[in-house]
């Protein structure tokens, strides 16, 4: 009888919800790092009277300040910079990307993180994530021959009177 019932009164099993996804952002363009560089371009400032010296070595000069403390593997600039352009970045593969595309770098090694930071979870986007936003890269945040930051500690979370507070006066 009570199947008789629910048929008769156009009940039927409810489908489950779709879930309501927001929109990604319709752009997220990522801040150029070229601009802020004072060295850049550094083929045009110093490099392009130089013959390319990929031997690792102490660095004398200018560089000196250069300290390469990031990780085993990267252990001299050409890993990373092209060797007879420094003004672009190399990937594994070999092939070249520039100093604005960066972040493309460190997605070889640093994937999880890399996601993060497409995903708006890691790093800095400012904007609207519904229309327009911009997307500061790795280098931003991380010097890319010493990349440890110092531990940040997070603040505590608003008190519940203060949200009670605002609520009372919003009503």
């Amino acid at each position: 009888m009570l199947l008789v019932f629910a048929a008769a009164s156009g009940c039927r099993r409810a489908e489950p919800r779709a879930r309501r996804v927001p929109p990604p952002s319709a752009t997220v363009t990522i801040v150029p790092r070229t601009p802020s560089i004072a060295t850049y371009s550094c083929m045009e400032r110093c490099h392009a009277r130089l013959a390319p010296n990929p031997t690792r070595r102490e660095l004398v000069g200018f560089h000196t300040d250069k300290r390469l403390a990031h990780g085993t593997t990267l252990t001299w600039c050409t890993f990373c910079h092209q060797v007879d352009n420094l003004d672009r970045l190399r990937l594994i593969d070999g092939s070249q990307v520039s100093f604005d595309d960066g972040h493309r770098v460190c997605s070889q090694c640093h994937a999880e993180r890399y996601r993060d930071w497409t995903r708006g979870i890691h790093g800095v986007t400012t904007g609207s994530w519904r229309d327009v936003g911009e997307r500061r890269s790795c280098l931003a945040c991380h010097n890319p021959h010493d990349p440890h930051r110092t531990q940040f500690n997070a603040l505590p979370p608003p008190s519940r009177e203060r949200g009670r507070e605002q609520e009372q006066h919003h009503d």
